[in-house]
């Protein structure tokens, strides 16, 4: 069996929840849509309850629940409930509703509706059994045995709604039995109309043969509440002495059921009031007996289990309402037999004879025992009888050949009343129709049919419509009937465009070729559309295409016959169902051909047809052209174009296309653009080397074969970009080209797109790329200086960590370097240091480099970048002895202006050694960590310091050899190394880098940083605050912009640009 039945089931549920919640209203406040998940809280299982139950509560519980631990204790506490009321829990538990488990859910709402609903327990009858035998007692003339196909035709639905009231469906046995939907329908109508019984299932589900029992029984269920009514009132009204207000307990003793048994059968139970009700067994046992034995109804259960307080109010309902229409024995003067469907006592061959017995009040337990036979001209045949309602047993005779016949009822031996009846037979099938039949009919066309009625007997001819057999019809009309003596003409109207089933009857019978079906249509809305119906043009071996559009033309096929000058051709037809007909046939013949559309016998609008057909084309006229001829990606969809001055090649079906290799064929579709234009679409799935075969007919097209090769889709995640642009701790130079390598060796077969993007208002960088080996080589030349973004695509798509960002830093220009102070000019010192400025600012990114040669061992150099203006520099130098002192001042290896600067400098002469002052503490706020100096020059040189000291010919390594005489002693030379850069990121204002040496054994020793006094000048040699160091040898400084793992760094911040939009 299919699951259509768990369906049916839980929608069946679903809705008899909603009814029980809703309880006076139309809607309930909390539906239910979903048993499986609805429930899951236990809000809506707690409110079902309670409303079950009222006026009972299941207690405390979570009205709010958020979490899983609150919605299990909720459904805890509702489980707990329905065990609490006796109902009997099988294998569920709270985390089963609330995971959702739908077959224990469904367990547990069975429970609930034979609880609540059914209000069955199964106890001595199965509430299966229970409902059948309720079933049969109200409607026993349908024999239910099941909840399922006995039910499928609707009959018995409409019997129980007539027989709780009387009179809502009399003919309920009547109804056709292939017409159960209409039926199901009509009996569910009924009970929701007149008993408010809600529709818990469909009546598609009710005609179901795989429709669920239980749906069934809990729909069946409601009819049991006012049928149970009317009992207990008739009860109360037959037996008002004895004061029934249930049919449960009240029943238990007996009593009351001798009370109802002798009011019902006088005499049959008149000691009813000596019975002691403490005896309760002892008394149903004989009153089962005996009811069973003088009125024929039996209880279905036990006396013990009949006396049960918690007996099924089912089971004695239905026991107690067998009696309402039970009889004690009968004569036959209360049967009465009758032929209902015969007029004038005239029957026909072949047509059924319909019996009725209508048996009076009291009887209706015997009317089985009724038999009943006909007796023809030469055959006598039994008649089986059934149970139309209580009071009528119907049955049917089919007369097998003209006569006379005899109906027998008899009962106990006995003819009942009205037995027995005769008839005659006529035969309607000797009636003959004389010519031909129409099948179709042109609207406001009249017909005329004639029929002869020689050898049928005395009748009447009549013509009804549809299966119902109308009297009149909405698409054809009968204007008239004339009566000819033996042939009669019937003239037909076609009004309307329909189908219409139309029936010739004689004397209400159907004569031979008859019910006919009629299309009755309109030639004059047929239209045909095609290329070739359009322009009149066709070539030969092309199929020719065209539709017949019929819709609102009626429902008859069209008739298509194609012509040419010596041949018919069949045409290939394709309805669609919507009333278009594709219809297709190929033309050998070159000339005038003719396409004729008819519509019954009348030709549409434009019929016949002219097509000329010409000679057929070439594949020579045909051209591909596009990418997807030669290359594709693997993986991706992919296309070409194919072009033909024939617009019809696809329906015409001479255009296809494969694409072919040894290892396997790729699927291609075409698109028909309808202007000549077809497009091939296909999708590689494996690398390797294919044809492309495009073929117009058998032949190839111009270049067909096209050679095409499937590779690699890009993949801009396989790039792989290094190279000096990308080293974090280089410096760029405007003007000097950068390079950058992209390497797509791993990417696929793609297309590298690269720009460039700088700062605003900047000269356009230029971008020069080169390609070997799929690696490819970019040189980026900035013009100006700042920040810069490369964007790099892979076929479109950005490779990992583009757009890549690069600093560019003005070029040195030292020109622009400026240098002034005391310590630049000749004068008299008395041992104290001589100063002096240089201001970088706007020269771009250099290095520094101050020496000085002077007398040996007479001085010492100090130079640092001011706190306040990194772009300024304070120098000193410190002479000891009077003589001549050159300085030196480069900016990345060009002499700044007036460098070299030639000062003499004059000690004074009065002044011993021991009156040189001490040197004392410097005033600069200049942090130690920022002054970094080295004792071995060798290990601090870069490659810019050994390029300058070449350049000037003396080194510090030769300071021991390279010297020259003078008055006070040797020269020697000092030195000092600054780097400053630019910050590309800002206009006017650079950032300053100043590092100092990251181990100890490294570290000049600076005054006021290791402990050494520093001294001052004084202000008559420059203004205070300039950096003096004792000692002697020379120290470098370095100003850098990047971090290293060897330095600690300082930045001074300035404004920063907007990074450009990409």
């Amino acid at each position: 069996m299919s699951e259509k039945w768990k369906q049916t089931q839980e929608r069946t549920f679903t809705n008899w929840c909603n009814d029980r919640l809703r309880g006076h209203l139309k809607v309930p406040k909390n539906q239910i849509t979903s048993l499986a998940t609805d429930l899951k809280d236990g809000l809506l299982l707690i409110e079902l309850l309670e409303k079950l139950a009222a006026p009972k509560t299941v207690g405390k519980y979570n009205k709010t629940p958020k979490i899983k631990a609150q919605c299990v204790e909720n459904i805890a506490t509702a489980l707990r409930f329905v065990s609490e009321q006796g109902i009997k829990l099988v294998n569920i538990g709270p985390e089963d509703i609330y995971e959702g488990n739908l077959k224990l859910i469904l367990g547990l709402i069975w429970s609930l509706i034979l609880k609540y609903q059914i209000k069955s327990s199964g106890r001595g009858l199965s509430t299966k059994k229970a409902m059948l035998q309720w079933i049969n007692v109200l409607i026993g003339m349908y024999r239910i045995e099941n909840f399922s196909t006995d039910w499928n035709d609707g009959r018995a639905l409409c019997g129980l709604n007539d027989r709780l009231k009387p009179g809502v469906c009399p003919n309920h046995y009547s109804l056709s039995s292939s017409d159960g939907l209409a039926n199901c329908r009509l009996g569910m109508d009924l009970a929701e109309l007149h008993f408010s019984i809600p529709k818990l299932l469909t009546p598609e589900d009710l005609t179901s043969p795989e429709v669920d029992e239980l749906s069934i029984m809990t729909y069946l269920s409601y009819f049991f509440r006012p049928w149970n009514d009317q009992v207990l009132q008739w009860i109360q009204k037959t037996i008002p002495q004895n004061n029934i207000k249930n049919l449960t307990t009240d029943w238990n003793s007996g009593v009351n059921l001798g009370a109802l048994a002798d009011a019902c059968f006088p005499g049959i139970c008149s000691d009813w009031k000596k019975m002691d009700p403490t005896n309760a067994t002892q008394n149903l046992e004989r009153l089962f007996s005996l009811i069973d034995q003088r009125i024929g109804v039996q209880c279905p259960i036990s006396a013990a289990e009949f006396a049960d307080p918690k007996v099924d109010e089912i089971i004695v309902a239905t026991y107690l309402s067998g009696f309402k229409n039970a009889k004690l024995k009968a004569s036959p003067e209360e049967f009465t037999l009758r032929l209902t469907n015969l007029k004038n006592a005239t029957a026909f061959v072949q047509k059924p004879v319909k019996i009725e017995i209508d048996v009076n009040k009291g009887a209706s337990g015997l009317a089985s025992e009724i038999k009943a036979s006909v007796h023809g001209p030469t055959v006598d045949t039994p008649i089986v009888l059934a149970a139309k309602s209580d009071s009528m047993l119907e049955g049917t005779f089919l007369p097998a050949e003209p006569g006379e016949f005899e109906i027998f009822a008899i009962y106990a031996g006995h003819h009942i009343l009205g037995s027995p009846c005769s008839f005659n037979a006529i035969d309607p099938q000797k009636c003959q129709v004389l010519g031909r039949l129409p099948s179709a009919m042109q609207v406001g066309q009249t017909y005329t049919v004639t029929i002869s009625t020689h050898e049928a007997g005395p009748g009447e001819l009549s013509v009804a419509f549809g299966e119902s057999l109308k009297e009149s019809s909405v698409y054809v009309t009968v204007k008239s009937i004339e009566d000819k003596g033996e042939t009669h003409d019937i003239e037909l109207l076609a009004e309307t465009i329909g189908d219409e089933n139309i029936s010739i009857r004689w004397d209400e019978s159907n004569i031979p070729q008859t019910p006919f079906n009629v299309k009755v249509c309109d030639a004059n809305k047929v239209q045909a559309t095609g290329h070739a119906i359009m322009t009149g043009k066709g070539r030969a071996g092309e199929a020719i295409k065209f539709t017949v559009h019929t819709s609102g033309a009626g429902s008859l096929e069209p008739t298509i016959v194609p012509r040419g000058k010596s041949a018919m051709y069949k045409p290939e037809i394709s309805p669609d169902g919507k009333g278009n007909y594709m219809v297709s046939f190929v033309p050998w013949e070159v000339g005038n051909h003719s396409i004729e559309i008819m519509l019954g016998d009348q030709h549409i609008n434009g019929s016949p047809f002219s097509i000329a057909v010409d000679p057929s084309l070439d594949a020579d006229s045909c051209s591909a052209t596009g990418e997807g001829l030669s290359l594709a990606f693997c993986g991706r969809k992919t296309t070409f174009q194919i072009n033909s001055p024939d617009p019809n090649l696809l329906q015409k079906k001479r255009l296809t296309t494969t694409i072919t290799s040894p290892k396997q064929n790729i699927p291609v579709t075409l698109a028909d653009e309808m202007n000549g234009t077809y497009i091939a679409t296909y999708t590689p799935t494996v690398l390797g080397e294919y044809l492309v075969n495009v073929k117009m007919g058998e032949k190839h097209i111009n270049g067909s074969p096209f050679p095409l090769e499937v590779v690699l889709a890009p993949n801009a995640a396989k790039c792989r970009a290094y190279g000096p642009a990308l080293d974090p701790k280089a410096v760029h130079i405007a003007g000097n080209p950068i390079d950058l390598f992209i390497d797509t060796n791993q990417a696929g077969h793609g297309e590298l797109e690269v720009n460039a993007e700088g700062p605003k208002n900047a000269s356009a960088p230029k971008l020069f790329v080169a390609q070997t080996n799929e690696v490819y080589s970019l040189k980026f030349d900035a013009p100006d200086h700042g920040t810069y973004y490369i964007n790099a695509l892979w076929s479109g798509v950005a490779i990992p960590k583009s757009p890549f960002k690069i600093a560019v830093r003005s070029a040195p220009n030292a020109s622009l370097v400026k240098a002034y102070g005391p310590g630049l000019q000749s004068g008299v010192l008395s041992g104290e240091p001589a100063e002096f400025a240089i201001n970088t600012k706007g020269a771009g990114v250099g290095k520094l480099v101050i020496r000085v040669h002077g007398v040996k061992g007479a001085f010492r150099i100090e130079c640092a970048p001011d706190e306040s203006n990194p772009r300024l520099l304070k120098a000193s130098y410190n002479p000891q002895a009077s003589g001549d002192y050159t300085i030196s001042i480069r900016w990345s290896g060009a002499h700044i202006p007036g460098s070299p600067f030639q000062v003499y400098i004059r000690i004074d002469e009065d002044q011993d050694d021991e009156d040189i002052p001490e040197p004392s503490p410097l005033r600069s706020t200049m942090h130690p960590s920022k002054i970094s100096a080295h004792e071995n020059v060798k290990k601090t040189k870069t490659a810019k310091t050994v390029k300058e000291e070449e350049e000037s010919g003396v080194t510090e390594s030769e300071t021991s050899h390279k010297s020259r005489k003078m008055s006070t002693g040797q020269t020697y030379p000092a030195s000092k190394t600054i780097e400053v850069e630019d910050d590309p990121d800002v206009d006017d204002s650079d950032d300053v880098y100043l590092h100092s040496p990251s181990s100890p054994t490294q570290a000049f020793n600076t005054s006021g940083f290791n402990g050494t006094p520093a001294f001052k000048m004084p202000s008559r040699f420059g203004s205070p605050g300039i950096f003096a160091v004792p000692g002697t040898g020379p120290a470098m400084f370095a100003v850098q912009s990047k971090t290293t793992t060897t330095s600690k760094t300082t930045r001074v911040p300035s404004a920063k640009k907007p990074k450009p939009k990409m």
